[in-house]
């Protein structure tokens, strides 16, 4: 394996080789290149350009496309493989809650039945020790297996774990915007009342005024009248009728 191979299967890479042709420049040429798609990119420009995405195909019989990542090698098509695959024997029944007739709850029987496996040889693990510890990488190996099964039976909830939380989130979403339209609406409903009562108090006020001003002119006009009669009158004295007659005007407002 040669330091490139080496380099892109480690679990944390070194950026690549070609990063330092990331410049400012490079960047404004190749995107003037990309308005004017005239000519084909030159090879100091085509590398800035990121690769297409894997092509998974569009049949339902096309093989994945794989990939590698931090040092590992991933398909395109989301699968969890089987221990078969994998070369590890299978110690539960290959039924799936998938099939038609299956029961879903197949899993919690056989984790029940690899729990009680692992309790019998982890005490066979403490018996051989203890009469004939040469033999325990047997009994070793048989637990690594039952957890490598028993790790395998609860990844087959991960898509339902998935859906579960995927739904718990959307309700949560959902809780959060009712709230927000409930004070939205309170809200509203409060300047709604602050307006129509400063509504209501401008209109008592200009009622008020009004009659105030009603007032005030009936009295001016009544006030009028009476200097009419003082000045009309005669045999009294005028100043003190006058006076007499204005004050007995004012003294309803009083």
């Amino acid at each position: 394996m040669d330091d490139q191979s080496a380099a892109l299967a480690s679990a944390f890479p070194p950026p690549p080789g070609f990063y330092h042709a990331y410049t400012a420049e490079a960047t404004r040429a190749l995107g003037n290149a990309a308005l004017a798609q005239s000519e084909p990119l030159p090879p100091h420009l085509a590398r800035l350009v990121p690769p297409p995405p894997p092509d998974a195909g569009t049949g339902p019989d096309d093989p994945p496309c794989t990939y590698r990542s931090l040092g590992h090698i991933w398909s395109t098509k989301d699968s969890l493989p089987t221990l078969s695959a994998l070369g590890i024997p299978e110690l539960f029944s290959n039924a799936s809650s998938d099939e038609a007739g299956a029961d879903p709850s197949y899993r919690v029987s056989e984790l029940k039945q690899l729990t009680k496996s692992l309790l019998i040889k982890y005490l066979e693990l403490v018996g051989v020790m203890g009469i004939s510890p040469e033999q325990f990488p047997d009994r070793v190996e048989d637990i690594r297996i039952i957890l490598i099964n028993m790790h395998h039976l609860l990844n087959e909830y991960r898509p339902h774990q998935a859906r579960e939380s995927l739904i718990i989130m959307m309700e949560e979403q959902l809780e959060r915007k009712q709230a927000q339209i409930e004070t939205a609406k309170r809200a509203c409903e409060h300047i709604e009342s602050v307006l129509s009562s400063a509504t209501a108090k401008s209109e008592m006020d200009s009622l008020e005024i009004k009659e105030l001003y009603q007032v005030e002119y009936d009295g001016a006009k009544k006030i009028d009248s009476l200097l009419e009669k003082v000045q009309d009158s005669s045999g009294l004295d005028q100043a003190k009728e006058r006076d007499l007659l204005i004050w007995s005007a004012l003294a309803p407002k009083m």
